[in-house]
């Protein structure tokens, strides 16, 4: 199995988005944020991105019907995809864990069962993977952005022993530093103030920071993980999300083009 093979594959079943990063890549974290932890044998991290409709956003953009979101978020087509990836992997002789995104709020919610292993839950950090797969960056918004989609797209990883050919890591730019994240942000939830920053594989990612009591009650389209208590919500609806999906299309700065704009001026159709 090769990469090229297996982004065909996974192409072919649904996947928008395929890289791949080699697991040292992960070494940044402890084991309880650390891959190897959940399978030892791991060579290469697969992550597969799965685009969500521009569409989806109208509803919440018109303040006319909040449901749009939620009815193209493709849940199913992540689940079954990333399910035949790994039957594609394992028929091949290969061993592929699939994993889809926790919240960081289920790690250490069990028992060690030795003193060498970390607390169960381990949650592998879906956006720094993406971002070690060479799939694009986290905006100062805080969101994962892409040079096809912008924030639109949602992740699924594959831990498997196949020493697939790696992507190298994102080094390009899709946020300009704009502040429409912001500016839009009815709460004040983002402070354009100043930056947090974390490392990354290679260089570092920086963002607003985030403050998630606000967040939460911003009523433009904030979705609560509802099994979680400190995360933060599901933002890509939200006043800041569709600002930025709006800034990084009028600008020019993703791929995938639209025949018409996602905000029209006023008086235009």
């Amino acid at each position: 199995m090769t990469t090229e093979k297996f982004r065909e594959i996974a192409r072919d079943l649904g996947a928008d988005l395929v890289g791949v990063a080699p697991v040292e890549r992960f070494a940044v974290f402890a084991p309880e944020a650390n891959p190897l932890a959940i399978q030892p044998q791991t060579h290469s991290v697969i992550v597969l991105g799965f685009s969500i409709p521009r569409g989806a956003l109208q509803g919440l953009e018109h303040a006319t019907a909040d449901y749009t979101l939620g009815s193209g978020i493709p849940t199913t087509l992540s689940i079954e995809t990333t399910y035949q990836c790994c039957r594609r992997l394992e028929d091949e002789g290969w061993e592929a864990t699939p994993l889809f995104r926790q919240s960081g709020d289920m790690r250490r919610q069990g028992v060690r069962v030795s003193p060498d292993k970390p607390e169960p839950n381990v949650i592998v950090e879906f956006d720094f993977a993406a971002h070690a797969a060479g799939l694009g960056e986290i905006g100062r918004n805080k969101l994962f952005l892409t040079t096809e989609f912008g924030p639109r797209q949602m992740f699924t990883l594959i831990l498997t022993d196949a020493e697939l050919a790696p992507d190298a890591p994102f080094s390009g730019t899709v946020c300009d530093d704009c502040g429409a994240c912001a500016e839009a942000c009815p709460a004040g939830a983002l402070d354009a103030s100043t930056l947090q920053r974390v490392p990354l594989c290679k260089g570092q990612a920086a963002w607003y920071p985030l403050h998630i009591e606000s967040c939460r009650v911003c009523r433009t389209g904030t979705t609560r993980l509802p099994y979680s208590t400190d995360s933060e919500p599901f933002r890509l609806g939200a006043a800041c999300g569709r600002a930025c999906v709006a800034h990084l299309e009028d600008s020019g700065m993703l791929s995938r083009k639209f025949a018409s704009p996602f905000r029209p001026e006023k008086g235009e159709a």
